[in-house]
């Protein structure tokens, strides 16, 4: 999964750079009387703007209103970042996210004596906001008693407003959240995906990891389900079903759950469940999964058991190779 949205996002910047050459002959229309000298008269409401960069995936479906100026800004950003930074700069930090579960799973109640949770969110030069927006949804939708803290691990970002500015507001949610621990990890050469992600479990304290990308928006309830999961068998590697935050317009398409798996050519893939599960009909009940895609929760200590990551990797599209033969095979010993 985490190879399949890495090549979406570059196939994004491929798209929106495309339109960029636009940009450098905006000059050469404006030479045009009515471009240049706009009448007095008119208002910025009146005011209509034209569309100047039609063939950019980002205003497909985005962006109808968006004065030229604007428009000039949220190509840049989406150049440069992929998804749509100009929005995601002006969304709510606490926006309302649709409640895609089964609904069976309204019905289901979870003990209070759980293992306790530390979240690591991976990135590298990330939109500031993207970031925000991540912490904001962890901290308003997981149980205060079970969150233990957020290890934020940078991979040696370049943007200079992940230093100042993200440290500015790590330390208004320290104020907001005394018992919260915000643990900063940061890498002053660029390792690679596995070596963050280990280097996020090795500054972890709680029972239960959860090692995510920055770029996530967490539901309600989200970590209950994995973590009764883990309480009644350590050795379970979980995850959860993400849906889709599409890229132009941050709304949420629901992703029916699926096995992760991968082929002979080790490439990442979905697989449906076994006919069995199928056959209880109840799509609010876990399946099992031969690998797991990026997105990892499991018991903190567990995880150093089975040899952790290979750190070696560099790129997406290994890990869950990886770890699901280190579990599999671990649980084949266990039954000898």
């Amino acid at each position: 999964m985490q190879k399949m949205l890495e090549e979406d996002r570059l196939r994004w910047r491929k798209a929106a750079e495309v339109e960029q050459p636009t940009v450098k002959t905006q000059p050469e229309q404006k030479e045009k009387p009515e471009a240049k000298i706009p009448d007095q008269k008119e208002t910025p409401q009146e005011k209509k703007s034209k569309k100047l960069f039609p063939k950019s995936s980002l205003f497909v479906n985005w962006g109808e209103n968006l004065s030229e100026d604007d428009q000039r800004e949220a190509q840049d950003l989406f150049v440069k970042y992929g998804y749509n930074v100009f929005l995601s700069d002006r969304l709510p930090l606490d926006r309302a996210l649709p409640d895609t579960r089964d609904p069976r799973c309204l019905k289901k109640s979870y003990p209070e004596d759980l293992p306790s949770i530390g979240v690591v969110l991976i990135y590298l030069n990330e939109a500031l906001s993207i970031i925000k927006r991540a912490m904001r949804s962890i901290i308003d939708r997981t149980p205060k008693h079970l969150l233990k803290e957020i290890i934020l691990v940078d991979d040696n970002s370049s943007e200079e407003n992940l230093k100042g500015d993200l440290d500015l507001y790590v330390k208004s949610i320290e104020q907001e959240n005394p018992s919260l621990a915000i643990i900063r990890v940061r890498n002053n050469v660029s390792y690679g995906l596995s070596h963050a992600r280990a280097s996020g479990w090795r500054a972890a304290t709680a029972d239960v990891v959860a090692i995510l990308d920055a770029h996530i928006e967490v539901h309600e309830l989200w970590a209950e389900p994995l973590l009764t999961q883990i309480k009644a068998d350590r050795t379970v590697v979980t995850s959860p079903v993400f849906d889709n935050v599409k890229f132009d317009d941050f709304n949420v398409i629901p992703y029916d759950p699926f096995a992760q798996g991968f082929d002979w050519a080790l490439w990442c893939m979905y697989e449906g469940f076994s006919d069995e599960y199928y056959k209880l009909n109840d799509g609010s009940l876990p399946g099992k999964s031969p690998s797991v895609m990026g997105i990892i929760v499991a018991e903190r200590k567990y995880l150093g058991e089975i040899g952790l990551l290979d750190e070696g990797m560099k790129v997406y599209g290994g890990e869950n190779v990886e770890l699901g033969i280190r579990v599999s095979k671990l649980h084949l010993s266990n039954t000898r």
